[in-house]
C-alpha cells in the first residue's frame, strides 16, 4: 500500500533515466523505457501484418483497433468513434474547439495536428512525392491528392470543380464553402462580443480565446514570455533569441 500511495497519490518518481531527463515511479517502467526508447527494441510482433512494437500495450491496442476494428472511445458531441483515446482527444481539440496549435514557420499556415504540419512541410516546401498510385505511375506529395486521383481516375467517382479556380472537391458541400469564403469573401462567423467576422469557425474560436478571454497558452522556453498564438511565439523566438 505504501508503494502504491507514493507512486499514485504522491506522484513520486524515484527512478531516473541516466540517458535522458525522464523519471518514473516504478523501476519496471524505467527499464521498459530504456529498452524501447534508447535501445530501440521491439519484442512484440503482430502475426497479421508483421508490424512490431516495443510495448505490449501498443501491440494489443494495434490488434484491437486495426485488425478487430474496435472503437471504444465515442465523442459526446457528435458520436464519432475512435480506436484510441488520443485520437478522440485530438478530434475534440481540433474539430469541436477549433484549435490549430501548429504553425508552419515558412508560410504561417496553421494546423490542428503536428503530423499534418510535418506532412505539409515535407510535401509543399521540400517537394517530396512519397505517395505513389498502385494502379499507374502517378506520384503525389499529399496523401489526399493520391486518394482523390484513385477515386476519380481509377474508380470513376464524380467530383465537383470550382468554376473560378478549377480546384476540385469530392463533396459538393466543400465546394460551396470554398466558393463562399474564398471567391465571394463571405464571413459567416461573427464574434458576439465585438462583431468582428471570420471566414472560418476555427479563426473565430482563436479570436475569442486570445482577445476576449486573454488566454496565453504558449510560453517561450528561453524567457518565459507568453503568447496567445504559437505563430507569435515562434516569430518572437526567431527575432529575439535567434537574432533574425
Amino acid at each position: 500500500m505504501n508503494k502504491h500511495q507514493k507512486i499514485v497519490h504522491e506522484g513520486r518518481k524515484d527512478f531516473a533515466c541516466d540517458r535522458c531527463d525522464r523519471k518514473f515511479g516504478r523501476k519496471a517502467d524505467l527499464l521498459n523505457h530504456q529498452k524501447t526508447v534508447h535501445e530501440g527494441r521491439k519484442d512484440y510482433g503482430c502475426d497479421k501484418c508483421e508490424k512490431k512494437f516495443g510495448r505490449k500495450m501498443g501491440f494489443i491496442r494495434h490488434q484491437k483497433t486495426v485488425h478487430e476494428g474496435s472503437k471504444d472511445y465515442a465523442c459526446d458531441k457528435c458520436q464519432k468513434k475512435f480506436g484510441q483515446k488520443s485520437n478522440l482527444l485530438t478530434h475534440l481539440k481540433t474539430v469541436h474547439e477549433g484549435r490549430q496549435d501548429y504553425t508552419c514557420d515558412k508560410c504561417e499556415k496553421r494546423f490542428g495536428q503536428k503530423s499534418h504540419l510535418l506532412d505539409y512541410q515535407k510535401k509543399l516546401h521540400e517537394g517530396s512525392k512519397d505517395y505513389a498510385c498502385n494502379k499507374c505511375v502517378e506520384k503525389f506529395r499529399i496523401k489526399a491528392h493520391l486518394l482523390f486521383h484513385q477515386k476519380t481516375v481509377h474508380e470513376g467517382q464524380r467530383y465537383f470543380a470550382c468554376n473560378e479556380c478549377h480546384k476540385k472537391f469530392m463533396q459538393k458541400s466543400n465546394l460551396f464553402v470554398h466558393q463562399r469564403t474564398i471567391h465571394e469573401g463571405h464571413r459567416d462567423f461573427a464574434c458576439n462580443k465585438c462583431q468582428k467576422k471570420f471566414k472560418q469557425k476555427s479563426n473565430l474560436l482563436v479570436h475569442l480565446k486570445t482577445v476576449h478571454e486573454g488566454r496565453k497558452d504558449f510560453a517561450c522556453d528561453k524567457c518565459e514570455k507568453k503568447f496567445g498564438q504559437i505563430s507569435n511565439m515562434l516569430n518572437h523566438q526567431k527575432t529575439i533569441h535567434h537574432g533574425r
